[in-house]
């Protein structure tokens, strides 16, 4: 008899024991999965930062390599516009086409800017808890990056048909002094 109390002490024992762990199990299985979403929305969003970090800094590095490249297109002009000047060509036109082409590259940096801007936001928006501001934040930075996109064709297109044919008119004439 004494082994059989023995044997069930240790059996309640052993159950007791065992209730705790049971109890906390049956509790996380109400909620599968819910410890490993939240790990994997956390490891989502250190992932997607990472990567819009990588993005701001490849757009930055973008826009200081257009500006520097437009300005100096821009002063090859500016040069070639004081030259024909000098010579005696009329340049009035070819002036106030890259008054205007300067303009578009400094709307163009500030467009660019504010697209920039736009990315940094979003980089410090939690996923999952932003309640679809992020997904609006990125949208309207695509919208912004299609504005910078269509900015830098315009001045392409600028140079290339008002500012070439330009330079092309002052060729066909005849200098001033001459």
């Amino acid at each position: 008899m004494k082994r059989s109390a023995l044997a069930a002490m240790l059996v309640v024992l052993c159950l007791l024991l065992a209730a705790p762990a049971a109890m906390a199990q049956g509790q996380q299985d109400e909620h599968p999965g819910e410890g490993q979403r939240g790990q994997w929305l956390e490891q989502r969003g250190e992932m997607l930062q990472q990567r819009i970090e990588l993005i701001i800094t490849r757009f930055e590095n973008n826009k200081q390599r257009h500006v520097e490249a437009y300005n100096r297109a821009k002063e090859k002009v500016e040069q070639l516009l004081e030259a024909l000047e000098g010579k005696g060509y009329d340049v009035s036109k070819l002036s106030q086409d890259l008054s205007t082409w300067e303009a578009m590259i400094v709307e163009f940096a500030k467009d660019y800017a504010v697209f920039i801007d736009k990315l940094k936001e979003l980089e410090g928006m939690a996923v999952g808890q932003s309640e679809g501001q992020f997904r609006s934040g990125l949208k309207e930075a695509r919208q912004l990056l299609r504005q910078v996109q269509q900015d830098v064709l315009d001045i392409r297109l600028f140079y290339q048909k008002t500012i070439r044919a330009d330079i092309q008119e002052i060729k066909a004439q005849v200098p001033a002094g001459a």
